[in-house]
């Protein structure tokens, strides 16, 4: 299968299990595959890049940068009211 890079701005995947919060930023997208950097994720280094299934990164919450150091908000239709953004840690 043949990986696309996204041609949109970057967009970060954020998933909350089990208390701990990971952050990917996603750098190609396949029909089975998408291809992320880690920028926050308990036992993993910042910037190591991790495959995912499409499937469970359909699951994530999508969100994007803000413009503000350590600000993510959630993707939402552009009519929708935004909720505040929510903060992140990077070491």
């Amino acid at each position: 299968m043949p990986f696309t890079l996204v041609d949109a701005p970057t967009y970060l995947l954020r998933q909350e299990l089990l208390g701990s919060e990971a952050i990917y930023e996603v750098v190609e997208e396949g029909d089975e595959i998408v291809t992320a950097k880690v920028v926050s994720a308990p036992g993993l280094p910042r910037g190591m890049r991790v495959d995912l299934l499409a499937r469970a990164a359909r699951q994530m919450e999508r969100c994007e940068l803000t413009g503000q150091p350590g600000e993510l908000r959630p993707d939402a239709p552009a009519d929708a009211e935004a909720p505040p953004p929510r903060r992140f840690a990077t070491r």
